[in-house]
């Protein structure tokens, strides 16, 4: 207890984070009000908007209006630099019935001193640069600044630069960079980029080329030469250079050269490219940047130019072929261009600056052609800066928003939080200007967290509701065809050739004001969590199980049950044990800080393995654990996009197939299982988007990720998810900041939330414990519970508070284990590895709790370890809106009973069927039947599973390979000790008739036998039983309850509403499970297809049902609808 604390203080102090002053941004946004029409540039240069343009955008009066905004470069993620809050405006020069205006493209260039060269950057998430034309703001006409005077140093040229580069792939679909032409045929290339550059002159200049390869042995090199002369070649090392461990991941070595470019230069150049290595792929040209000096004169309507002389140094820029019509700008600010005063004499036009930095000019001639920009659309009116302070941020693409909004209404009602939906276009426009750019998303959460500092509630979650594809700007050939209308943007990484590269969501919670430079320090302040929702659909079914997890409709037992899977390694690791410890750790530390979970250990060494190298009974044991219900399946080992395991225990086939009801938690620690930004759907976001199995949430990886890392962040995890108390609970989104904000290295970054950030984690608040066994009251010393003695337990519900619960009324679900065993794996392939578990179980039972109190009675199995050591008692009890769980571990397992009864007549088999209680003997059923029995004995059932040959078994065909153990199949009815029911789901079966054995024994090891024929045919429908309509008359809604005999079989269903002259009016189409004895429930709100209340009369119903293919089973009703 003293470490939780610990542990939450701590959590408590790393809270205390650093902001800016919100006053700083302003309080309502100019897009607020008014006409605002959006304009895009796809390059740096001088755009003409001509009057007649701006009245076909629909204003009245052209003088009025002004432009606003900062163009395409991307911006800068460092949270220390200067800001540019919403749309300022940007000056324009005004001709006699046109405007001429800055603007910026996605490609920024700046001037590296280190290098002394001129470098670019592309923005990753934008193609184009984009402004905001409006009347509704004062004009902005550029001003002009006077020349300085003064001594000077005259220049005539300038510096000048070039790019080629063809962004066409992303070889490793991660990470930033894009690579362009295939040099795999060792073809020299020609680079017409540089073909004609006028004006060029002899003065010395640079080239940097890179490039990148993958070459299994030898080197690789690539050469560029200028004009039959070779100015530079790169050697790219073998693939063999890098390290073992991280050798596979590695997509290509990059390579990057600058050369110094002597001599005379022609303007005609012949730049030609070549490649020679073999064993290659991967091999490509990045770019090949030019930088050379230029006769300062007009080349076109605009040139743009600066010099390198002029950097501290009073400077006299003399440019020739000048005329009248020639103007200079200083557009080194981009917000604050002005036109230059300039002096002509004839056609030499020059002007003066003092000395200072590097300055950006453009030469405009403005008796020529200027580009007009892209005229995008009008601009809806919006107000993120208006927004008062909220909870909770939803970004939703505008056609997944009334999905989006109903989660959010779900959380203001159930939560109490304040929430916003919001579109990406909306930030955009208000926080990147206009321009399609991740870091918007954090600025526009950086906004309510520096507000916060002097109003209070900070934000506490972000959901990014949509998918995201690691190419943003749409430029591959592999993501062309992807519709990416309903997808959010992407943080990835720089670094996109290596295990290094990374998709992160945690970049958007880093809202500090020194955040931004070093990610693996930097601090989440938020809990993110991502919907990877591409569809209506998919976003209707993620909300809906998203809102019944929150409403907590499926309580029972399960959420008792916490499950760890652990791997036994491969070749590349040598087969190491280390999943299994590091499991087992976990494990272990739940069952000290919440002894209320039921803890199972799927570890693979455990299990036999089969010839083929699978763990068949690993898969098995992985699927019935998740049928049972569990609350959380933690997964550590080698793992991929598509499964778990180099034996494939666990794949994406059989999460697709997957038909269980109860929705766990996941958390991943294995490489790219969640890998949501790939253009296919990966096995963890299938886990998310089954639409009624799958699971709730999960912590999960985008990436490879290591092992050693991730055993760190699942502990600080589990330690998170499972802190004690009510009161410090997180959510999902609020565990997975604090586990990140314990953590400094890269690794973590590559592990990210799938589900909403703000849903708790459903495991009980109230505690149940054990307060007297056969009437004696708990103290320090043990009882002893020995074979064949009656035992009754009574107990207690607690409040969260600690208070006796007087108002819970319920259900209490008991299962009493034997004693802690230290079981040693086979050594299939790695060394044994030993752990403690409880294999063994003594009872199992469901009895009432009343106000408050419980008790229940049963008697101690023949079949027990007689260890004498301590065995575990776990409680669920359940009310309408309560739960509780406990444990008590007071008793030893060991003696026998001085009075125990005699029984020599084995369990009674009241009932046994399949599918349903119409079943006789050799009936027809499905390939997959349900086996059902009803058992009785008046000393009760073993189930024990401590000795060989007395476990409950079901034998078909009587082959060993379809012969299966139905201990943990088994529990009692409500309030009963000796009476119980077998349920289970038969593996596929071979048409044709079959032969079943039953066999179970009671706690005196006396058995019964039961021999029973049936016939498996393929494509049988299923029956359905009864269908009926509730309420019926209805006035606001109808439930239709199907009952059917395929219980927890996958089930497609689809129900049709018609008028009484046969008009179809609504239809809807369903699919999932429903256990046994409970009907399958349809909801309908009376509305017909689109959207409109039926009026008050009778309408017919039909159900149809089938599963795994089958013919369908139909059945049709009468509903009478009544006025609202």
């Amino acid at each position: 207890m003293r470490r939780l604390i610990y542990i939450f203080i701590i959590g408590l102090l790393l809270c205390s984070y650093t902001w800016a002053d919100g006053s700083r941004y302003a309080s309502n946004s100019l897009l607020s009000e008014g006409k605002w029409v959006k304009i895009r540039v796809d390059k740096t240069g001088i755009y003409k908007l001509s009057y007649a343009d701006l009245k076909n955008m629909g204003f009245s009066d052209p003088s009025k209006v002004s432009v606003h905004g900062y163009g395409g470069w991307p911006l800068d993620e460092d949270f220390s630099k200067e800001y540019i809050d919403d749309v300022p405006s940007t000056p324009v020069w005004r001709g006699s019935d046109y405007l001429l205006f800055y603007g910026k493209g996605s490609v920024k260039w700046e001037y590296d001193s280190s290098s002394q060269t001129f470098v670019h950057t592309n923005n990753p998430y934008s193609l184009y640069g984009y402004y905001f034309v409006t009347d509704a703001t004062p004009t902005n006409d550029m001003t002009s600044v006077a020349q300085a005077s003064g001594a000077s140093t005259r220049i005539t040229t300038y510096d000048d630069y070039l790019l080629h580069e063809q962004e066409l792939v992303s070889v490793n679909q991660s990470g930033r960079e894009f690579f362009g032409e295939d040099f795999s045929g060792a073809r020299p290339r020609t680079i017409s980029t540089f073909s004609s550059i006028p004006g060029i002159t002899g003065a010395d200049g640079k080239v940097t080329m890179r490039f990148i390869s993958r070459i299994n042995s030898g080197s690789g090199t690539a050469s560029l030469s200028i004009n039959d002369s070779e100015l530079l070649d790169i050697t790219i090392p073998s693939i063999q250079t890098v390290s073992s461990n991280v050798r596979s991941y590695t997509k290509a070595i990059p390579g990057t050269t600058t050369a110094l470019w002597k001599g005379s230069k022609s303007e005609k150049n012949n730049v030609v490219v070549s490649y020679s290595s073999s064993g290659h792929t991967n091999v490509r040209l990045d770019y090949i940047r030019m930088q050379f000096v230029r006769t300062l004169r007009p080349y076109g309507a605009c040139t743009f130019f600066r010099s390198l002389t002029s950097v501290g140094n009073a400077s006299r820029f003399v440019i020739s072929e000048a005329n009248s019509n020639t103007l200079v700008f200083d557009v080194t600010d981009a917000l604050n261009v002005k036109r230059v005063e300039a002096d002509l004499n004839g056609s030499e036009l020059s002007f003066t600056i003092p000395a200072g930095r590097l300055r950006e000019f453009v030469l405009v001639q403005t008796n020529q052609t200027f580009p007009s920009p892209e005229v995008v659309g009008e601009v809806a009116s919006s107000n993120l800066h208006g927004l008062e302070q909220r909870d909770m941020i939803i970004i939703s693409a505008p056609s997944l928003v009334q999905q989006a909004e109903r989660l959010a209404v779900a959380h203001r009602e159930k939560d109490g939080l304040t929430v916003e939906v919001v579109t990406p276009e909306a930030i955009y426009n208000e926080f990147s200007s206009g321009t399609p750019d991740a870091t918007a998303y954090r600025r526009l959460m950086k906004m309510f967290y520096d507000r916060s500092s002097s109003l209070g509630n900070p934000p506490k979650y972000l959901l990014l509701f949509g998918d995201g594809i690691y190419d943003n700007r749409g430029i591959s050939g592999e993501v062309q065809g992807v519709s990416r209308s309903n997808m959010l943007l992407t943080f990835q990484s720089q670094e996109s050739l290596n295990v290094y590269s990374y998709a992160t969501d945690d970049y958007f919670a880093f809202l500090e004001d020194n955040s931004g430079s070093n990610f693996s320090r930097d601090k989440m302040c938020v809990g993110v969590g991502r919907f990877p929702i591409r569809t209506v659909t998919e976003a209707t079914q993620m909300v809906d199980k998203t809102i019944s997890y929150m409403e907590n409709k499926d309580s029972g037992s399960w959420k008792n049950n916490v499950t760890f899977v652990a791997d036994d390694g491969n070749n590349e690791d040598s087969f190491t044990t280390n999943h299994m410890k590091q499991a087992d750790q976990l494990a272990e530390a739940i069952e000290e800080m919440q002894p209320g979970f039921l803890v199972n250990k799927v570890y693979f060494d455990a299990y036999k393995r089969s010839s083929l190298g699978t763990y068949p009974d690993v898969h098995n044991e992985i699927e019935k654990l998740l049928k049972s219900g569990q609350l959380l399946i933690n997964y550590t080992g080698h793992g991929s996009t598509t499964h778990w395991a180099d034996e494939s225990v666990w794949t994406q086939t059989d999460i697709n197939n997957s038909s269980y009801k109860h929705l766990p938690v996941w958390v991943t620690a294995t490489c790219d299982f969640t890998r949501f930004d790939d253009v296919k759907t990966s096995a963890g976001e299938s886990v998310f988007l089954n639409p009624t199995s799958g699971g709730i949430a999960l912590f999960t990886t985008t990436r490879v990720v290591f092992s050693g890392n991730n055993a760190n962040l699942n502990k600080a995890l589990i330690d998170n998810l499972f802190q004690e108390g009510a009161n410090s609970r997180y959510t999902l989104g609020e565990a997975m900041m604090y586990t990140k904000r314990q953590l400094n290295d890269s690794n973590k970054l590559n592990f990210i939330l799938i589900g909403d950030p703000a849903l708790k984690f459903a495991y009980p608040e109230y505690k149940a414990r054990v307060t007297a066994v056969n009437g004696e009251a708990v103290s320090d010393e043990p009882f002893e519970f020995k074979a064949l003695f009656r035992i009754t337990v009574e107990g207690e519900i607690l409040n969260p508070s600690g208070s006796f619960a007087a108002d819970f009324t319920g259900v209490l679900s008991s299962t009493i284990f034997d004693s802690q065993s230290s079981i040693t794996t086979l050594g299939n392939s790695s060394e044994k590895f030993t752990y403690l578990d409880y294999p063994n179980t003594i009872y199992i039972g469901r009895d009432s709790v009343r106000n408050g109190k419980f008790s229940f009675t049963f008697m101690v199995p023949k079949d027990i370890s007689y260890s004498n050591k301590k065995g575990k008692l776990n409680l669920y009890a359940s009310s309408e809106t309560k739960e509780a769980q406990g444990s008590f571990f007071d008793f030893i397992v060991g003696g026998t009973s001085d009075t125990a009864e005699t029984d020599t007549i084995g369990p009674e088999i009241r009932q046994i069927y399949l599918n349903d209680s119409s079943f006789v003997s050799g009936d027809k059923v499905n390939t997959t039947p349900y086996f059902v029995a009803k058992l009785w004995d008046k000393s009760g059932v073993n189930i024990t599973g401590s000795s060989v040959g007395h476990d409950m078994m079901l034998t078909i065909d009587s082959m060993p390979s379809m012969s299966y153990n139905l201990n943990s199949y088994y529990a009692l009815l409500p309030d009963s000790e000796n009476e119980g029911l077998v349920q289970f789901s038969i593996p596929e079966l071979e048409p044709g008739m079959h032969t079943a054995e039953f066999k179970v024994w009671d706690i005196l090891n006396n058995s019964t036998t039961y021999t029973f024929t049936f016939e498996v045919a393929e494509g049988l429908k299923p029956n359905l039983i009864e269908m009926y309509a509730t309420p019926n008359p209805a006035r606001d809604q109808v439930e239709f309850f199907l009952h059917h005999n395929r219980p927890e079989s996958n089930l497609k269903v689809t129900v049709m509403v018609y008028d009484m002259t046969g008009k179809f009016l609504w239809s809807t189409e369903k699919s999932g499970s429903s256990e046994l004895f409970k009907a399958y429930i349809v909801t309908w709100n009376l509305t017909d297809n689109g959207g409109r209340r039926l009026r008050p009369g009778v309408y017919l119903y039909r159900a149809a049902i089938s599963t795994n293919n089958s013919k369908e089973a139909t059945k049709a009703n009468k509903l009478i609808i009544l006025a609202q």
